[in-house]
């Protein structure tokens, strides 16, 4: 491709993300195989990462839309996911919690470390309990599995086996 063709459709992708223009992001959406979902830059952020990092609510919501869109994936430099950049993201704590919550419902994992051996909760700005309790919560849910359930075996259907009645017939 030639520079006076502008840029691809990956490369608006992250441009899109990094000015939150939804319109951009709907008019490639509208153009399917045209654009990898997961496309990164040279430092390996994809737009997932951008919109995190920027605060962008709609189009990260727009992008965990798209099929096959990878919610963990880390970059180059400092390994770091979108869940990485969402909670380190200041200018409005309610929007930071928003996008770490749409990351979480849509299967970002808490426990993923970055280069530095960090975890999303320990680059949490320290007055900011509600986003560590929303991290916790998130961390839990995903160290449970089935075998930590209480589980009723008990049939409901049967009286206990002390109380039924003697039937010998």
């Amino acid at each position: 491709m030639s520079d006076s063709e502008g840029a691809n459709n990956n490369e608006l992708l992250l441009a899109a993300a990094k000015q939150d223009s939804e319109d951009i992001l709907e008019d490639i959406f509208s153009q399917p195989g045209s654009y990898d979902i997961n496309h990164s830059d040279s430092v390996g952020n994809t737009a997932l990462h951008y919109a995190a990092q920027r605060g962008s609510l709609t189009v990260a919501d727009l992008l965990l839309q798209q099929e096959n869109i990878v919610v963990n994936a880390q970059n180059r430099l400092e390994l770091e996911t979108p869940l990485h950049m969402a909670v380190q993201y200041t200018d409005d704590p309610s929007v930071a919690l928003e996008i770490v919550q749409l990351l979480i419902n849509n299967g970002a994992d808490p426990r993923i470390q970055n280069k530095n051996k960090q975890r999303p909760i320990q680059l949490v700005v320290p007055d900011n309990q509600e986003l560590k309790s929303l991290l916790q919560k998130a961390t839990l849910a995903l160290q449970m599995d089935t075998s930590d359930i209480a589980q009723d075996d008990s049939d409901d259907d049967d009286p206990p086996s002390d109380l039924s009645d003697d039937d010998d017939d």
